[in-house]
């Protein structure tokens, strides 16, 4: 189930092989970056210092800073300036991947956060962690950093690091030393065959409110056998939906001791062993994902870790000889803020070997970061040493109006709001950019695992949101599955009434998602009315691109950019005929052409745009 998305991550690795680049060092006990520092509060009442010294044991060299602080108003904080206070170039981060540095202190229900600065501009806050006994090596990923768009890597001129606390007073003291620039170098570029498997998930849909309800097992209702039945699901498949993820408790069903044995007698198999007859009788692809699975922590990872890799083993031996072309493997949904990125990267490893181990062919494996597979979180996780990993993120942001009217969030019922509010579209095309762009970077691929909106928004802003979001999706060719289709009144449900066909989905969903016979790129209207043509030329294009477009009566036109703005727009009411557009100011890149008819097709093509 979807839970509140934070846009604060955590990744705190240790232990990896790294690729030295030129003068990659900000601070070290013999280069440093630095040109001036300063420490707040340094008010009457409350204050912080911060000096170089060269005692209390630095982590490498003879020098580290240590920064003693008090506070009454939650927060202590320091700035590390590069640039002379702007009389100097602001430095270029660009050709790293991680900002590593080392820390220890603090005092207990204190977090250290880091952010970068470009003159007035800040970027995204990073939790780097807590209390540190011992100095703590950290890799904090660049693009995490600077994701918000409002700084550029290649010109940073201060780094901010920050103490917040869990009470109003507080005070300790914090040492940093070893900050530089890094490349992580122990992780796999996606095979082409996982490429290639990726690119065709499409349009899916979660099964949801069904193997995953584990709130149904202290009433001996679950699990529900008729949800979901041949019909249903032939209906979606109908819908146009190519993939199914079916979310079970498979954690739940097992021993809570060694060793963790799964019930496969439970009906529960015998319900997705319909799914797997169906897939091929329906031809759509199925995720089999371990939902709802015990809360894994910093704390109690190494305990709970056999359990999952005893579970899986399990289950790799009983569907590892299913077609890796059709089957999917989940691994674990959603894990929180009380596992960070490097601990869950750790047993995300260690579960994929086991999976290996007693697979009979290779499958792709879906894999997300901490905060509720965040998209934010996605960008400070580094990519695993495995070829065949998709990397998913769910998206239900902004959670108070996605969530609003519930009866399950805490606390419940949020209020009615509207979307889109200032700069939140803006934002959708942002993250989604950004992780296109972490996707590219690591050479995996990315999916859009969950999606959805509260049936209790209103009409006009739900329409706004499902349409903001697939369009992201879309532009940035990424996979996307929506979480409950099927209508309830505390559900994300699109269809107006408790059937699922055409007459009875909501019109603008339909639309977005590109349903019923509309696809990515072209597809048959309802009206059974033969295709039109498209064509863009010439692309790539330097001066002006020309469209020539042939039986539409009437269409609307829109030309994204790759971070989703609307660089051109209009409407045409002719049947065939040519329009010249000019891009000759346009920045070099990647764009997408969308046009909608009247008739009811979708269509898109990419425009390169070059110099």
């Amino acid at each position: 189930m979807p839970k509140q998305l934070f846009f604060i991550v955590l990744l705190a690795c240790s232990g990896l092989s790294l690729i030295a680049n030129a003068q990659p060092v900000v601070y070290k006990d013999v280069s440093s970056l630095i040109t001036g520092t300063w420490s707040a509060p340094n008010n009457a009442s409350e204050s912080a210092r911060l000096e170089e010294v060269n005692v209390d044991n630095p982590f490498e060299g003879n020098w580290h800073y240590r920064l003693t602080y008090h506070f009454q108003q939650w927060w202590a904080g320091i700035g590390l300036n590069m640039d002379n206070w702007g009389a100097s170039p602001a430095r270029d981060f660009s050709g790293y991947t991680h900002l590593r540095l080392a820390y220890r202190g603090l005092s207990p229900g204190q977090q250290l956060v880091i952010q970068l600065r470009q003159g007035n501009q800040y970027g995204n806050q990073i939790v780097l962690g807590e209390y540190a006994d011992d100095y703590r090596v950290v890799e904090v990923s660049m693009l995490a950093l600077t994701a918000n768009g409002q700084v550029q890597d290649n010109a940073i001129s201060e780094i901010l690091l920050s103490i917040f606390s869990s009470t109003q007073q507080g005070s300790g003291s914090v040492f940093f030393d070893a900050i530089e620039l890094v490349n992580l170098s122990n992780t796999a570029p996606a095979s082409p065959v996982t490429l290639a498997r990726a690119a065709a998930l499409g349009i899916g849909v979660n099964i949801s409110g069904w193997l995953e309800a584990f709130w149904l097992m202290p009433f001996n209702a679950y699990p529900e056998v008729n949800r979901y039945n041949r019909s249903k699901i032939q209906a979606l498949r109908d819908a146009g939906f190519t993939t199914f993820r079916l979310p079970v408790v498979f954690e739940r069903l097992g021993s809570t001791t060694p060793p963790y044995s799964i019930d496969t007698n439970h009906i529960t198999f015998s319900l997705i062993d319909s799914m797997i007859a169906w897939a091929v009788e329906m031809d759509f692809r199925l995720i089999i994902d371990n939902h709802h699975g015990y809360t894994l922590t910093d704390a109690n990872y190494a305990v709970e870790l056999p359990r999952l890799k005893a579970v899986w083993a399990q289950l790799a031996k009983r569907y590892g000889h299913l077609d890796p072309a059709r089957y999917f493997f989940e691994i674990y949904n959603e894990p929180d803020y009380n596992i960070s990125n490097d601990r869950w990267r750790t047993i995300a490893q260690e579960v994929l070997q086991i999976i290996r181990q007693h697979e009979a062919v290779t499958h792709s494996v879906l894999i997300g970061a901490n905060f509720w597979n965040s998209g934010a979180s996605l960008l400070a996780f580094t990519p695993l040493n495995d070829p065949d990993v998709i990397y998913t993120f769910h998206y239900y942001d902004p959670y108070l109006f996605t969530h609003q009217g519930l009866s399950w969030t805490s606390p419940p019922y949020f209020p009615a709001r509207i979307f889109p509010l200032l700069g939140e579209t803006e934002e959708i095309n942002l993250l989604f950019a950004a992780l296109k762009k972490w996707s590219q970077t690591w050479q995996v691929p990315v999916n859009m695992g969950e999606f959805g909106v509260s049936v209790a928004a209103d009409a006009d802003s739900r329409c706004r949101w499902i349409q903001a979001v697939t369009n992201a999706a879309q532009i940035h060719e990424f996979s996307y599955f929506y979480w409950d289709a099927a209508y309830s009144t505390d559900s994300f449900g699109f269809f107006a009434a408790d059937s699922i066909s055409e007459a009875s989905c909501i019109p603008c969903f339909k639309t977005a998602i590109l349903l019923y016979k509309m696809s990515s790129f072209v597809g048959p209207s309802s009206s059974g009315a033969s295709p039109p043509s498209l064509v863009v030329l010439p692309n790539p294009v330097s001066e002006w691109l020309c469209v020539q477009f042939d039986k539409f009566s009437h269409a609307a036109f829109w030309i994204f950019d790759a971070q989703g703005r609307t660089r051109a727009q209009l409407e045409l009411n002719q049947g065939t005929g040519q329009i010249e557009i000019p891009v000759h100011n346009w920045p070099p890149g990647k764009y997408w052409l969308y046009a909608r008819t009247t008739e009811g097709h979708t269509l898109y093509r990419p425009i390169i745009v070059g110099r």
